[in-house]
């Protein structure tokens, strides 16, 4: 049935049922899973999206390519290269201070993007009126956040790994004495991107404001530490030992510590002197509490 006039033609078609495809809650996950990744780097919103991702993933980077070039030059010094190389400060045991602080400024740029717009503009019904379900959207989330910190954290160990096999004189035994190092910082990654990405997905999930979540994520990595330090100057021991595993930044640097066999950065971490194996159980407690909270959150949360 058409009607005509001078504006134009009506025409009624009548209800058109949906004759695609229905991919189901498998492929919606995986959507949103992918969409979240890329939304950590900015890709697909504006320009001044990409700035603090890209920026930050860059600077983290540059001192990995210096390390190479150091490692280059020493390959090329012949006798008193040994002695160039050992110069660098810029090792696989030292490298997760020199980054640590770029890690923690992109869960503090990132997160409060990935879960606060979605309160903020209302659109959370529509998820969870769909295949997805709260814990489907929040573990797709967290997730997307942690892939993304571990691609960012673990690329410039990745850098020095192969810049380091390619410049040795002999590539085969350069992969030989590199090898050693691949799993502890791997581990060492995964452990980064999933305590500071829980955290950070936790914070954020609280609230639609970015610059609140923003402060609160810079204020829960900064300041325990410097607590820990007073504490520790002017208390016992004891009482640090027992707080230390309450701040994500030392005890990250135990499990490097753990993982590297070497000193700590960290002057309080080092005094404390507790076993290794603490700070790796206290960094898989904290990311599987901030994961399992996340997802609590969103299975309360108001829509």
């Amino acid at each position: 049935m058409t009607a005509s006039g001078p504006g134009g033609s009506i025409y009624d078609l009548g209800y058109q049922s949906y004759t695609g495809p229905r991919l189901g809650r498998r492929s919606a996950v995986r959507a949103l899973f992918s969409q979240t990744i890329r939304s950590c780097f900015g890709i697909g919103r504006g320009g001044r999206a990409k700035i603090a991702p890209f920026t930050l993933a860059a600077i983290a980077i540059l001192p990995a390519v210096l390390a190479v070039g150091f490692a280059a030059i020493a390959a090329q010094a012949g006798p008193a290269g040994e002695q160039i190389e050992n110069a660098s400060p810029i090792r696989y045991e030292s490298y997760h201070g020199l980054i640590s602080i770029l890690i923690m400024l992109f869960c503090a740029s990132q997160a409060p993007e990935l879960f606060g717009r979605d309160q903020r503009y209302g659109v959370l019904p529509l998820y969870f009126s769909r295949a997805l379900t709260r814990s489907d959207y929040s573990l797709a989330k967290v997730f997307g956040l942690i892939v993304a910190l571990f691609a960012v954290d673990v690329t410039p160990y990745l850098i020095l790994f192969i810049g380091r096999v390619f410049v040795a004189p002999d590539p085969a035994t350069g992969f030989a004495d590199e090898i050693a190092a691949l799993p502890r910082f791997l581990f060492q990654s995964v452990l980064v991107a999933g305590l500071l990405g829980g955290i950070a997905s936790l914070i954020a999930a609280w609230t639609p404001r970015r610059a609140y979540a923003t402060a609160a994520i810079i204020a829960v990595f900064i300041v325990p530490p410097i607590i820990l330090a007073i504490v520790s100057e002017q208390t016992s021991q004891d009482l640090a030992r027992a707080l230390i595993l309450l701040s994500p930044a030392d005890v990250l640097v135990g499990t490097n510590s753990a993982f590297f066999g070497s000193i700590p950065d960290s002057p309080v971490v080092a005094s404390v002197d507790l076993p290794d194996w603490t700070y790796i159980a206290a960094a898989i407690v904290g990311i599987l509490a901030t994961i399992g909270l996340t997802v609590r959150r969103y299975l309360r949360i108001a829509t």
